[in-house]
C-alpha cells in the first residue's frame, strides 16, 4: 500500500476520474458522447465551448475549419491535464501534460474514405502522413536534406530529427464500435512527445478522430508516456459513437 502511494506521489496527478463531465455532439448521421475527467489545467481565461453539433454541409463546415498539421478539421472539444509531483521534481513539480482533441476531419479533395470502412481510413492516412512528412518540403524531407552530406552521421538522419510515423494501424473495439488506432512520435515538429489516435470514417469526405498528445517534461520519458497512454485509454473507454 505504501509503495503504491509513493508511486502515485512521484508520478503526478493527471486526470481525476472521480469527477466526470458528460458531453456529446451530433455529427452528420452520428452522435459522439464522451466523459472528461476533472483536474483540467485552468488557464484563467474563457475556454472555447464544446460543440453540440457539427454541420457537414461544406460551406458551413468550412466556416469553423482549422488546420492541425496535416489535418483540416472542426474541433468539437479540447481539454488538457498536468502531471505534477513534489516541488523539487523540476519546475514546480511539472512532470508532463496530456491534451485531448476531438475533431471532425475533412479529407483532401483528391482522396476519399468509405463510410464505416476502417481499412479505407488506414489507406488514406498512410498516404496523407507520407505526403505531409516525407514529401517535398515536409519535416522529414527537410531533415534528411540537412543531414545527407553530414560526415559525422554518414548521411543518416538521427531519429530525434524525424517524425516517427505510425508503425501499424490496429482495430480496437470500444463500446460496440470498431475504431482504427495508431500513434506518432514527434508529430508536427519532431521531439519526444507522442500522439495517440482513434479514428472512424463517417462519410466519404469526413472522419472523426479522438486524439491525445502526451508531452513528458521530466524523468524517464517511457514511464511518463506509459502513464499518460493508460489515462488516454481510460478516457477513450468512455467514448461512445452511434448512428442517430
Amino acid at each position: 500500500m505504501l509503495s503504491k502511494r509513493l508511486a502515485s506521489f512521484f508520478s503526478g496527478g493527471g486526470p481525476d476520474f472521480s469527477k466526470l463531465t458528460e458531453n456529446d455532439c451530433g455529427v452528420g448521421k452520428y452522435r459522439i458522447g464522451y466523459k472528461l475527467p476533472g483536474s483540467a489545467i485552468d488557464l484563467n481565461r474563457r475556454k472555447e465551448p464544446f460543440l453540440s453539433c457539427v454541420n457537414l454541409q461544406l460551406d458551413l463546415f468550412n466556416s469553423y475549419l482549422q488546420e492541425d498539421y496535416n489535418r483540416q478539421c472542426v474541433r468539437v472539444g479540447f481539454e488538457w491535464w498536468a502531471y505534477r509531483g513534489p516541488f523539487f521534481q523540476g519546475y514546480f513539480g511539472l512532470l508532463g501534460k496530456l491534451s485531448m482533441y476531438i475533431d471532425v476531419n475533412r479529407t483532401n479533395f483528391e482522396s476519399q474514405v468509405k463510410q464505416d470502412d476502417l481499412q479505407s481510413l488506414a489507406d488514406y492516412l498512410k498516404k496523407d502522413y507520407w505526403d505531409y512528412y516525407e514529401g517535398d518540403k515536409g519535416v522529414n524531407w527537410e531533415s534528411r536534406q540537412e543531414f545527407k552530406d553530414d560526415i559525422f552521421t554518414n548521411g543518416d538522419t538521427p531519429s530525434q530529427y524525424l517524425v516517427k510515423l505510425p508503425d501499424e494501424y490496429r482495430v480496437e473495439r470500444i463500446n460496440d464500435i470498431d475504431w482504427l488506432t495508431y500513434s506518432l512520435v514527434g508529430e508536427g515538429t519532431t521531439g519526444s512527445h507522442a500522439s495517440f489516435y482513434w479514428g472512424y470514417p463517417i462519410s466519404p469526405n469526413y472522419y472523426i478522430t479522438v486524439g491525445f498528445r502526451a508531452r513528458p517534461e521530466l524523468g524517464k520519458k517511457t514511464i511518463r508516456l506509459a502513464r499518460m497512454l493508460a489515462d488516454a485509454k481510460k478516457i477513450m473507454s468512455m467514448v461512445e459513437l452511434r448512428k442517430e
